[in-house]
């Protein structure tokens, strides 16, 4: 049953660009307070990014929009001095501001081909870039 504060959050659907180590596409949509979006991009065998977030909007109006996420990441990639494979997941905070999107987080790595995480119960997560939402 519907009650008056759900009528503020309207279903709509969201595409964009985010940015963490790589540039990807993202889409999404809002079933009222309940998102979900998928975002991701595959450089080469040794560079992929993938990201699935299930949401929770803690508030939501036209020109704002922030909430908590279950976000699940499967990365690859390089930095520096070390290579990583993993998948992940985790919670993650989220704030929309006129499109422009922030996400930030902590993830329990539940796989680690490589080995690089082994000591690492957490891990920071996240991304920001440019959300559209209809």
């Amino acid at each position: 049953m519907a009650t008056a504060d759900d009528s503020v959050y309207r279903s709509r659907a969201e595409v964009g660009i985010l940015v963490s180590s790589l540039v990807k596409p993202s889409i999404g949509y809002w079933w009222g307070r309940t998102g979900l979006r998928v975002s991701g991009m595959h450089w080469n065998e040794g560079h992929y990014e993938y990201h699935v977030n299930l949401g929770y909007a803690l508030w939501d109006a036209n020109n704002i929009q922030h909430g908590i996420n279950l976000l699940t990441s499967w990365v690859a990639g390089s930095d520096p001095g070390a290579d990583y494979r993993y998948a992940s997941t985790g919670v993650a905070y989220s704030i929309n501001y006129k499109g422009f999107f922030v996400e930030l987080g902590l993830a329990h790595p539940w796989r680690d081909e490589l080995g690089n995480l082994e000591r690492e119960t957490v891990i920071p997560c996240g991304y920001w870039g440019y959300l559209y939402r209809f």
